[in-house]
């Protein structure tokens, strides 16, 4: 009766050591999986490591079974000079650091020059004692910090869905147990996130000074398709290579947490903002606020999870390829 478990494990086993030969194959580092294999490919890298460099950017393929979607440009039909490399690490940080420190600055700044502005204000139905973001990010200072750092990290944010598009095509699990929900997820993962961009820039353009109501609608858009994004984004994770350890699973139960506690937060924050504004229920909108600050911390904490996912699995190279001419 065990046997269909034990097989499980085995065909996992396989999967995990086919995706160490990969990585392996791919950045050049021994591995640790067992096997003939395994051993082939630990003779392959070391002779790859001793001979000349003048091929350093011939970079090996992936198996057979997930081809590179980019067609192989290598001497000497083409001259190919690398003009900058990014690592995980750095990667990460140029996309993350930048609107961590805006929001960061701008509620620091709008509490130490701008209290009065920001708490105990007149609002239609009364004081509210919390500022929202939305009030913060409306303040001139505030809100230069805030649109310069996120709309810096937006094209990074393009880069990193275009990459997980195409790399959650190629890395699904041969087991996997929804191949069609897989495929619709991953199509929508595109969308929600491509969406979930544009309305992040377009509720930072236009503040509560400007149009209060679109504001407000752009803001809902948001964490709409910013949860679609969330809920897709973790269905294909965990139909994927991506599941693997070492960081796979870690990466996994974070992005699961936030998922339902931002769940949790959606009703509450929608009930709040009705209540403050239709029955004029003041402790309401404090209610908001605060649902607020922590759905702005669930999310970064959501898309923090990106370093787990890319780290020891991509290198972001940029490259001049020039095809070179025959005489």
């Amino acid at each position: 009766m065990k046997t269909p478990k034990l097989g499980r494990r085995m065909r996992r086993k396989s999967a995990s050591d086919a995706y160490n030969l990969a990585t392996a194959s791919t950045f050049k580092k021994p591995i640790q999986a067992s096997g003939s294999a395994a051993s082939e490919a630990n003779s392959r890298i070391k002779s790859e490591l001793a001979a000349p460099t003048e091929k350093s950017l011939d970079y090996p393929s992936w198996p057979t079974r997930t081809p590179s979607i980019h067609p192989k440009r290598q001497a000497p039909e083409y001259q190919v000079k690398e003009i900058m490399r990014l690592n995980p690490l750095e990667f990460f940080f140029a996309g993350f650091i930048p609107p961590f420190i805006g929001a960061i600055a701008s509620i620091v700044v709008a509490l130490l020059f701008h209290y009065d502005e920001i708490s105990n204000y007149n609002w239609q139905c009364g004081r509210a004692r919390f500022p929202s973001l939305s009030r913060i990010i409306n303040l001139p200072m505030e809100r230069t910090f805030w649109q310069f750092t996120f709309l810096f990290h937006i094209p990074l944010r393009m880069v990193e869905i275009s990459v997980g598009f195409f790399r959650y095509g190629r890395l699904r699990n041969v087991e996997c147990s929804w191949p069609i929900i897989y495929t619709l997820s991953r199509y929508l993962y595109a969308f929600f996130g491509g969406f979930e961009l544009i309305f992040l820039v377009a509720l930072s353009v236009v503040g509560e000074r400007e149009i209060i109501s679109y504001h407000v609608i752009f803001f809902y858009l948001f964490g709409t398709f910013a949860y679609g994004f969330f809920i897709t984004n973790v269905i294909c994770h965990s139909q994927s290579l991506y599941y693997l350890n070492p960081y796979g699973r870690i990466s996994y139960y974070i992005k699961i947490v936030v998922i339902i506690l931002y769940g949790i937060s959606i009703p509450i924050l929608t009930g709040a903002f009705m209540l403050y504004w239709k029955k004029c229920i003041t402790v309401m909108y404090d209610v908001f606020a605060i649902t607020e600050y922590c759905d702005v911390f669930l999310s970064i904490a959501y898309h923090s999870c990106a370093y787990f996912d890319i780290r020891h699995k991509v290198i972001f190279s940029i490259r001049k390829v020039k095809k070179v001419k025959n005489d």
